[in-house]
């Protein structure tokens, strides 16, 4: 790659003739230059296959599914999920997606209940939600219903097999219910329960070891197994262990119509779906909401490129990578969702390699993390246009362990909260009410005048209870807050989206691309321990980490590699893995301490965040470096004259 070649060349015409005392200002001048770029010469790791990410050229047919697609329901522990969804081009040229040529299909499956002597259910996937489709005949012990049917569709709302001990008198809350212990008789190994939805709907009296079990006709099922009845400490108690709850129908009528999809055909194992009406137009920087929240989002540059993403309003979604498995060992931005990716540039932040495996085990030093450092635009200004004052519209970051870090002058600052463009990513307050930020930060709503317009809102800003600046907004419009001696180095960054006047003075705002930076500094130097990780390189323009010890792959094992990244290995005979955002462990080292200076220098050291001029080509919001063989000439130059 030509950025990582001439960055060798450079150093060594460095280390030949520069002396040492200013040899550091110089890699660290390159360093600053590197900054403003975006690496743009990393190749994905990925296999083409594994991705939600589409780069027709000259395969004109894609199909994602739930082993490329997070976005589809799949569980890991019944191996199913049958969801796809396939497009197919006539020519890439025109830019269109014909009529008839996006299916979407989802097929019934047999999965056996969390708690296993409940029996089993049919299940379905769709448009990414886990749905009953029915029961087996004779294989559930919760029902004596059977068959199945897909003229409506029932959500799971909880199939759990987690052991609760409940107090006499306590409760345990349910999807829209309150299950309420009323009596433990111990010596008779009873418990009195009583199910309220609001008022009380049933009351029964289970034997322990035995399943309480609620049904009515709309086709909700509560089922809970009572484990045991125990007296301890003069107090009674009920152990539960393993719940089933089925609650809301979903009709589904042939012809219904979602997104750009409708439905051509329900048979008692599946359902299809075809945008038979309309032609898709796939306009650069457009997005397309295909069905339920599954959107296509269209790149805006002249090479087509498609990303398949999820985005459900007020719903967290779990990262899933694409599955692992003896011949699938490498995941970057484009096939695991919980590394940062940008489908304008095709750029991603991180990614994860297995260069040695054997078997089940990855030896050590067989698994290589890298995280690349960027300048991005601030959300608001790649969604809006709109520069933050003092700002110029950009930040250097990279990614670790599935948090965002911002590099600044003396190390790296967490972003604690940081809102993308996602229907997820809003904040909605009303008038008086406040925003926990983080490390003692708040954000209180003063005052909203949504009579006139522009609509305002004033927003306080705290640390501990005590006043730092009040902030007027006015919608739509963005702000940001600096510390005192960090000139373009926001604080907080928000932007006012929408305000609503409520009937009776209830007024809203909805706050949108929030960025919220952390005080803490950190720096990270080789040999550092990060989770299973040592930090094995650190470069002016990336992290490399490879694990100290060997992993084992265990049939039905989590493993926390570091920060919120981790391995679920499916429960079979198969081997079958992918990465996740499970865990939470500290990313950063206790032991790297803050004034730590390396002697050779590296990304912890005072870098520029200004956007180097010179001839570049834009890509929405990246700087993006042709050739770097100027600045490598500049430096020859003065290395001659110190010779």
């Amino acid at each position: 790659m030509v950025i990582r070649s001439e960055l060798r060349e450079f150093r060594a015409c460095v280390n030949r003739t520069v002396s040492k005392e200013i040899k550091a200002g110089l890699i660290a001048l390159l360093m600053a230059f590197l900054l403003a770029v975006t690496a743009q010469a990393v190749v994905p790791v990925s296999p083409p296959e594994s991705r939600f990410v589409w780069e027709p050229e000259e395969n004109l047919t894609f199909t994602w599914t739930p082993d490329n697609f997070y976005g589809f329901y799949y569980d890991a522990q019944s191996r199913t999920g049958k969801e796809s969804l396939t497009i197919k081009l006539d020519n890439i040229g025109n830019r269109s997606i014909p009529k008839d040529c996006i299916i979407y299909s989802t097929t019934v499956e047999t999965a056996t209940a969390r708690y296993n002597p409940f029996g089993k259910y049919s299940v379905i996937g769709f448009m990414g939600e886990k749905y009953l489709a029915g029961y087996p005949a004779g294989k559930s012990n919760i029902t004596s219903k059977s068959g199945t049917y897909l003229n409506y569709l029932q959500y799971i709302s909880i199939d759990d097999d987690t052991s609760y001990t409940l107090i006499e008198g306590g409760n345990l809350t349910l999807r829209g219910y309150v299950l309420e212990v009323r009596d433990v008789n111990a010596t008779g190994s009873q418990v009195t329960l009583s199910l309220r939805q609001g008022i009380e709907v049933d009351t029964k009296t289970i034997d322990a070891g035995k399943n309480y079990v609620y049904e009515i006709s709309d086709g909700t099922v509560i089922a809970v197994h009572i484990n045991s009845v125990f007296e301890e400490k003069e107090a009674a108690y009920v152990n539960i262990k393993g719940i089933f709850q089925v609650s809301y129908q979903y009709p589904i009528n042939e012809y219904d119509r979602s997104g750009m999809m409708k439905i051509t055909n329900v048979s008692n194992r599946s359902i299809t779906m075809r945008n038979i009406f309309d032609t898709v137009d796939l306009k650069r920087g457009s997005i397309i909401e295909i069905l339920g929240g599954i959107r296509l989002k269209i790149a805006d540059s002249n090479n087509l490129r498609v990303q398949l993403y999820s985005d459900r309003y007020n719903e967290k979604i779990e990262h899933r990578g694409a599955t692992g498995s003896n011949n699938r060992t490498a995941w970057d931005g484009l096939n695991y969702d919980g590394f940062w990716y940008d489908i304008e540039s095709g750029n991603y932040s991180e990614s994860l390699v297995i260069t040695n495996m054997t078997g089940r085990r990855i030896p050590e030093g067989g698994l290589t993390y890298t995280s690349y450092i960027m300048r991005v635009p601030y959300a608001v200004t790649k969604v809006t246009g709109k520069n933050i004052p003092g700002t110029d519209g950009s930040y250097v970051t990279f990614m670790l362990g599935g948090k965002e870090y911002m590099v600044k002058n003396n190390g790296f600052a967490e972003l604690l909260i940081a809102h993308e463009e996602r229907a997820s990513d809003k904040k909605t307050l009303v008038e008086g009410e406040t925003w926990e930020l983080g490390e003692g930060y708040s954000l209180t709503v003063k005052s909203i005048d949504a009579r006139y317009n522009p609509r305002t809102a004033l927003l306080i800003l705290k640390k501990n209870g005590m006043e730092l600046d009040d902030i007027m907004l006015k919608s739509p419009n963005g702000s940001g807050y600096t510390l005192p001696g960090e000139n373009g180095m926001p604080k907080l960054i928000t932007y006012l989206d929408a305000v609503f006047a409520g009937a009776s003075g209830g007024d809203m705002i909805q706050l949108r691309y929030t960025m919220f930076v952390s005080d803490n500094i950190t720096q990270i130097k080789e040999g550092d321990r990060l989770g299973l990780f040592n930090v094995t390189v650190m470069e002016p323009d990336r992290i490399e980490l490879k694990n100290r010890e060997p992993i084992d792959l265990k049939a039905g094992s989590s493993i926390n590699l570091f920060g919120n990244l981790s391995f679920f290995v499916e429960s079979s005979d198969e081997l079958r893995f992918y990465p996740t955002n499970v865990g939470d462990s500290q990313v950063i080292p206790d032991e790297a301490p803050v004034n730590d200076v390396p002697d050779i220098p590296d990304v912890t050291i005072p870098v520029g965040t200004s956007p180097v001029p010179g001839r570049t080509e834009r890509a929405s919001g990246f700087q993006v470096v042709i050739s770097l063989a100027a600045l490598i000439a500049v430096y020859r130059i003065r290395s001659r004259r110190h010779g």
